[in-house]
């Protein structure tokens, strides 16, 4: 398939900052997009067939901000904010619809604790937090396609020596066990089935390394 070139007008303005002798930084950014003939990839429900679309006019607008606070030698705070709205404008059968894979809100948070630092190396422990709100995967937003929101959790003990040649870690990814979609694609019409992507289930592993 052959779409139309998609043109877009951006806006952007944003603050990088430092304060309290530098172990507070900030940084924020706001931004406004409005698209016309944005391309997309379109399934169709019934032969499952991908082709390359336009919708004629959307937008999009919403902000960011990251922090990191070193509130101590041994210890960081991390935390990240993001607000988004999207909207289809014009489309037939879309508009007023929101874009794919575009969460209203997604926030994360992570803590770094240095629980030991002398000649025998220096261990950290770490610990993040991510949530994103809910979210469609097609622009027809489809309700029985829509991820509801969700958070992970994941964690990390790790090991460095002291000239920092080698290091070693213990860590684990969704430690909640949430089970969630990546990806869903509506087949029903055609298959008589969604199409899904699942997220990866609780994971957890070792890593040891050598720099040469």
């Amino acid at each position: 398939s052959v779409a139309k070139p998609e043109q877009v007008d951006a806006y952007e303005v944003g603050a990088k900052t430092q304060f309290l002798d530098r172990r507070v930084t900030l940084n924020m950014a706001g931004f406004y997009y409005s698209y016309k003939n944005q391309q997309f990839i379109n399934i169709s429900p019934v032969t499952a067939a991908q082709t390359l679309a336009n919708i004629p006019k959307s937008t999009i607008y919403g902000g960011e901000a990251e922090l990191t606070a070193r509130a101590t030698d041994m210890l960081t705070l991390r935390a990240g904010l993001g607000l988004l709205s999207t909207k289809i404008k014009s489309g037939i059968n879309v508009k007023g619809n929101r874009l794919s894979n575009a969460p209203k809100l997604t926030f994360s948070g992570g803590v770094d604790l240095k629980v030991m630092d002398n000649d025998a190396g220096k261990v950290t422990v770490t610990g993040d937090m991510s949530y994103q709100s809910s979210q469609y995967f097609e622009v027809i937003n489809v309700p029985r396609l829509k991820q509801k929101g969700y958070a992970l959790l994941s964690g990390n003990i790790g090991w460095e020596s002291a000239d920092g040649r080698f290091n070693a870690s213990v860590w684990g990814k969704n430690l909640a066990k949430k089970f969630y979609f990546t990806s869903r694609v509506d087949l029903l019409a055609g298959f008589g089935f969604d199409y899904n992507h699942i997220g990866a289930p609780r994971t957890y592993g070792v890593t040891v390394g050598v720099k040469y």
